[in-house]
C-alpha cells in the first residue's frame, strides 16, 4: 500500500517536472502574475518530494530518529499549506486584475498571513501535544485529532475567493470565473477522498490538478497577447473595457497611432521597425502602475488607467506628449514616429457605453486628431454629436451610391501664357435626397476612412471621361482626377483605364491623374511600376499637394510627373509675407531650372496671381480664376462662341456658380 501512496506522489511529481517545463520554455515574461504562479509550482513541487521522503522514512522508522521524522513531517504540514496559500493569493490577484480598488486583495492577503501563522504555531504546539500527528513508542506514525486542519484552511480560503468572485463579478475575467467554477468542486472531491481513504497519498494529485487548471488559464491569456509586443492585443483590450464598464470602474485611455510608419520600415527595416514598436509598448507598459498598454492595431496603441481626476489626466497626456516629441533611439539610431493621440475617459456618467463604443470612439477620435495641427484629440462629449454627424454621412453616402445622387463638378485652371481656362480638375460632389448639395469636407474624409473612396472615384473618372468625349481638344485641353492608393494599386486599374478609353474614344493623353506623396508611400515600387505602365500607354500623372508633409523631392526626380501641383497652404500669405515669399519663389524657380511643369493651388487674390505670373507661373488654379462647377456650367465657360475675343479675363466674379 506504501509503494502504491508513494507511486501515486512520484506521478505527480513528474506532472508537476512536465508543468514546470511547459511553463519556462513559454517564458511569459509579459504577464505580471508569472512569478506568483513560478513559485506555486516549484513549491507544489517541493511538498510532492518531502512527502515522498516522509512516506519513505516511515517505512525506515527504527533506523530513523524520531526528531527527524517530527521535522520532516512538520515540513511537509507547513509546506502543503504553503501551496494552497500561494495559490490562493495567485488567484485573488486575478479576480482582483481588473478592478482598480484592491483593498479586498490587501485584506485577503492579510487573512493568508494570519491563518499561516496561526496554522505554523499549531505546528509547533505539535511537537509536544501531538494534537495533529505523532509517533508512538514503537515509532509508528500516529494521526492527531486536528490532522485535517489544513484541509481547513485550504477550505476557508476557498470559500472566500468564490465570496470576492460573487461579489465583483462583472469585473472578474469570464476565464477565471470558469477556473472558480472548476477548480473548487474539483478540490472539494479530491479533498473528500484523501480523508475518507487515509491510507492514500492523494495530496500530490489535488496540487496536480490546481497547477494543471491554472496553467490552462495562463495558455488562454497567453491568446489575449500581442505576439510582438508585452502589450495585450485588441480583443484583450475589448475584454479589459467589458469589464472595466461592467463594474462602474472610471477610467482614462489613451490613443496613440503611429502615421507613415511605412517609411520608417522601408528607411531603417522592418526589423528596427518591430524593436520600435516593441520598446513603445514596453514604455507604456511601465508607465503607470496600475496602468495596462494594448495593441489595438498594426500601428495603433492604448494605454489604460484608472481616472482619479482632472489633473492625473492632464499630466499623463503631457506626459506622453513629451515622450514622444523626442527621438526613440534604437542600435544608435534616432528614430522620430509621426503619431496622433486621442483621449477618452469613462466616469459612468449616464451614457449607455459598451466596449464596442468606446473602441468606435477612440477609433473616430484618432481619424479627427490626424486633421488637426497638434495631432491630439481630449475627450469632449461634443464627440458624439460629431459621430452621429459621421453615422448620418455615412448612411447619405450608401444612399447615394444606390440612388446616383453623385456628380463630377470641375474647377478650371487658368493658362497664364494664353489667358485661358483651358483645362480642369474633377471634383466630386454629393446631394442629398432633397438635392441639396453636401460639402465635399464632410463626405471625403469620412468616405476615405470608411472604405468608399474606390467607387466614388470610379464615379469621378466614369464622368470625367465622358466629358472628354463630349468636348473637342481645343476647348478643353484635359481633365485631372484624384486617385486613392487603394485605387491604383489595385490589379485591375489598369484594365479598367484601357475599358474608359475605348467606350469614351479620348486620347489617354488628355486624362491627367493626380496622387499626393502619402499615395506613393504605400507601396512605391508597385506604384511606380503600375504608373510606368500607365504613362507607356499615354496617360499623364501628376503630384498633387506638393508642400505639406515631408515635400519628398525624391519623387520627383524618380517619377516621370506631367507636372507638380503645389498645395494651397503655400500661397496663403503669399506674397506680403516674407517667409512664405522666399519659400514658395524658391520652390518655383528650383522646379523651373529641373523644367517642370507647375500648377499653383489656392490662388484667391490678385495680388498673389500678379506675384506669381510675375515669377514665370503658367497654370493657375484658385478661386480668384474659377470656383468648381458643373459640367454645363464649365463647357459654357469654356465655349469661345459664348465669349467675344476667346479669351478669359480675371474676374472672380464672373465664373462663381
Amino acid at each position: 500500500m506504501i509503494k502504491w501512496s508513494i507511486s501515486t506522489e512520484v506521478f505527480s511529481l513528474i506532472i508537476l517536472f512536465i508543468l514546470t517545463l511547459n511553463f519556462r520554455e513559454r517564458r511569459w515574461e509579459k504577464f505580471s502574475q508569472r512569478r506568483i504562479f513560478r513559485n506555486c509550482l516549484y513549491l507544489s513541487m517541493g511538498a510532492v518530494v518531502l512527502n515522498i521522503l516522509c512516506t519513505y522514512f516511515i517505512v525506515l522508522a527504527n533506523r530513523i530518529p524520531v526528531w527527524i521524522h517530527m521535522l520532516c513531517n512538520s515540513g511537509y504540514f507547513l509546506l502543503i499549506v504553503a501551496v494552497s496559500s500561494v495559490i490562493a493569493y495567485y488567484l485573488c490577484r486575478l479576480l482582483y486584475e481588473h478592478i482598480y480598488q484592491k483593498d479586498g486583495s490587501k485584506r485577503f492577503r492579510l487573512l493568508l498571513i494570519v491563518l499561516y501563522l496561526l496554522y505554523a504555531l499549531l505546528i509547533l504546539y505539535n511537537f509536544q501535544s501531538g494534537i495533529i500527528f505523532y509517533f508512538d513508542e514503537q515509532q509508528n506514525y500516529q494521526r492527531g485529532p486536528l490532522i485535517n486542519i489544513g484541509y481547513g484552511v485550504m477550505l476557508l480560503q476557498l470559500f472566500v475567493l468564490l465570496m470576492i468572485t460573487l461579489r465583483n463579478r462583472r469585473s472578474i475575467d469570464p476565464s477565471m470565473r470558469k477556473v472558480m467554477r472548476i477548480l473548487p468542486p474539483i478540490i472539494l472531491v479530491l479533498t473528500g477522498y484523501q480523508i475518507i481513504y487515509k491510507n492514500v497519498l492523494f495530496n500530490g494529485c489535488i496540487v496536480v490538478a490546481a497547477n494543471i487548471i491554472l496553467l490552462l488559464n495562463f495558455q488562454s491569456r497567453g491568446i489575449e497577447q500581442d505576439i510582438l509586443t508585452p502589450s495585450g492585443n485588441r480583443n484583450s483590450l475589448h475584454q479589459e473595457l467589458l469589464l472595466r464598464v461592467g463594474g462602474k470602474q472610471h477610467f482614462q485611455i489613451v490613443a496613440i497611432s503611429l502615421q507613415q510608419y511605412r517609411s520608417i520600415n522601408q528607411r531603417y527595416g522592418v526589423k528596427r521597425g518591430d524593436a520600435l514598436l516593441y520598446r513603445i509598448s514596453l514604455w507604456l507598459e511601465q508607465l503607470v502602475p496600475k496602468g495596462k498598454s494594448f495593441r489595438m492595431g498594426n500601428v495603433e496603441f492604448a494605454l489604460l488607467v484608472p481616472y482619479e481626476d482632472k489633473t492625473s489626466a492632464d499630466r499623463l497626456v503631457e506626459t506622453i506628449l513629451t515622450r514622444f516629441r523626442e527621438p526613440w533611439v534604437l542600435d544608435n539610431v534616432s528614430i522620430t514616429p509621426h503619431p496622433v493621440f486621442a483621449e477618452f475617459i469613462y466616469t459612468d456618467s449616464g451614457r449607455e457605453e459598451d466596449a464596442d463604443n468606446i473602441l468606435e470612439i477612440l477609433s473616430f477620435s484618432l481619424s479627427l486628431a490626424r486633421t488637426r495641427k497638434e495631432h491630439i484629440l481630449r475627450f469632449d462629449p461634443s464627440i458624439y454629436q460629431k459621430m452621429a454627424q459621421q453615422g448620418q454621412i455615412i448612411r447619405l453616402l450608401q444612399s447615394a451610391i444606390k440612388e446616383e445622387r453623385f456628380e463630377a463638378w470641375y474647377q478650371p485652371i487658368y493658362n497664364c501664357h494664353t489667358g485661358k481656362l483651358s483645362t480642369a480638375e474633377a471634383l466630386l460632389r454629393m446631394r442629398d435626397p432633397q438635392g441639396n448639395l453636401i460639402s465635399p469636407g464632410l463626405f471625403i474624409p469620412i468616405a476615405e476612412t470608411n472604405g468608399f473612396i474606390d467607387e466614388l472615384t470610379d464615379i469621378v473618372m466614369e464622368q470625367a471621361c465622358s466629358l472628354l468625349s463630349d468636348t473637342a481638344e481645343d476647348i478643353l485641353e484635359s481633365v485631372s482626377v484624384n486617385l486613392s492608393a487603394q485605387q491604383l494599386l489595385n490589379e485591375d486599374f489598369i484594365r479598367k483605364m484601357n475599358v474608359l478609353t475605348e467606350r469614351y474614344n479620348f486620347k489617354p493623353e488628355r486624362l491627367c491623374l493626380e496622387v499626393t506623396e502619402r499615395v506613393l508611400s504605400e507601396n512605391p515600387q508597385k506604384m511606380q511600376a503600375i504608373m510606368k505602365q500607365l504613362m507607356q500607354k499615354g496617360f499623364r500623372f501628376a503630384l498633387d499637394d506638393f508642400g505639406t508633409g515631408h515635400s519628398n523631392l525624391s519623387l520627383v526626380l524618380e517619377n516621370d510627373f506631367s507636372c507638380i501641383k503645389l498645395d494651397h497652404s503655400l500661397v496663403q500669405e503669399y506674397p506680403e509675407n516674407e517667409r512664405s515669399r522666399f519659400i514658395v519663389n524658391t520652390m518655383l524657380n528650383m522646379f523651373h531650372s529641373l523644367d517642370c511643369q507647375l500648377i499653383v493651388e489656392g490662388v484667391e487674390r490678385q495680388i498673389q496671381a500678379q506675384a506669381l505670373i510675375a515669377q514665370g507661373v503658367k497654370w493657375i488654379q484658385g478661386f480668384y480664376y474659377a470656383r468648381p462647377m458643373p459640367k454645363d456650367s464649365l463647357l459654357l465657360l469654356l465655349d469661345p462662341v459664348s465669349k467675344e475675343d476667346g479669351t478669359f479675363h480675371t474676374d472672380a466674379t464672373a465664373c462663381e456658380t
